[in-house]
């Protein structure tokens, strides 16, 4: 959305400022994938990242406990446990599970897909590479491989919830910060754990936070946080970085988090965000 090559490279270094200046460990310390790093062993790393991306809604600190409670029944080596695991015998050890609008059967139909996938697949890698095409086309496959390996006959509003289609026109944050996660790096942040696909063909992790963001530096001029707005910011952010347009994402999701911005001119909150040279609020 920047009109010019100047404007572009305005806006570029301020972002780039405003990465090289967060705190990452800080701010790893309350970010789902700071409990994924938990895990040492990629296997174990995918899986997870998995079921702590489809649980990233809501609170900080609630997003880290609900994650927390889905993996205690997983033990020390998730993927091995998923893959041996019977899918049905994962409803009784979560039926107890609640976390908002997600409930142990939920849960349980997630895990069954994995262990189905790492049986017939060996890695959730392996099935997003079974398809062809543009990232958008490829990641709608994935879900919806994941959603048929499900238990229950019926896909609940649950299950449909963990696991957003983005062909439904869903910005799908979680399901694109999943993917972000596991082809971007391997860095501070991110595990860079797929060879697959490139960080270039990589959509924003969009919410109202950065959506807003977006909005106020230029990055796009719609309002609506879907998956057409998802992809006009990214397309705006390879404008900036080609290779690695999501380069941006942590360090702006936590920027919305942080909560600082009032979404109006203030003397007393613009002139400390580090982007307020090129915001158009």
């Amino acid at each position: 959305m920047c009109e010019s090559d100047d404007g572009n490279k305005i806006v570029r270094t301020f972002l780039d400022a405003m990465v090289d200046s967060t705190s990452t460990e800080d701010r790893l310390a309350n970010d789902p994938i700071g409990l994924v790093r938990a895990f040492e062993d990629p296997a174990d790393q995918e899986v997870v990242a998995l079921i702590a991306s489809t649980l990233a809604y809501g609170r900080v600190d609630l997003v880290r406990d609900a994650i927390r409670r889905a993996l205690i029944p997983l033990g020390p080596n998730p993927a091995q446990l998923l893959a041996d695991t019977a899918p049905d015998d994962w409803f009784e050890p979560l039926e107890r599970y609640v976390y908002r609008m997600t409930r142990g059967p939920d849960l349980a139909d997630l895990f069954a897909a994995l262990g189905d996938v790492l049986r017939t697949r060996g890695s959730l890698e392996a099935l997003y590479a079974a398809e062809d095409g543009p990232h958008i086309e490829r990641a709608s496959a994935f879900v919806q491989a994941l959603r048929a390996g499900r238990r229950r006959p019926e896909l609940t509003r649950g299950l449909r919830y963990l696991l957003v289609d983005p062909a439904d026109g869903s910005a799908a944050k979680r399901l694109n910060m999943f993917f972000r996660w596991v082809v971007r790096g391997p860095d501070a942040v991110d595990l860079g754990l797929w060879s697959c696909a490139t960080p270039s063909e990589l959509v924003m992790p969009l919410d109202t936070h950065t959506s807003r963001i977006a909005r106020y530096i230029g990055l796009t001029g719609r309002a609506a946080t879907d998956l057409r707005t998802a992809i006009e910011v990214t397309d705006s952010l390879r404008a900036l970085h080609p290779s690695d347009p999501l380069r941006y994402d942590f360090a702006l999701a936590h920027l919305g988090i942080a909560g600082r911005c009032i979404h109006r001119r203030s003397d007393a909150h613009c002139p400390g965000c580090p982007l307020e040279p090129v915001c158009q609020l």
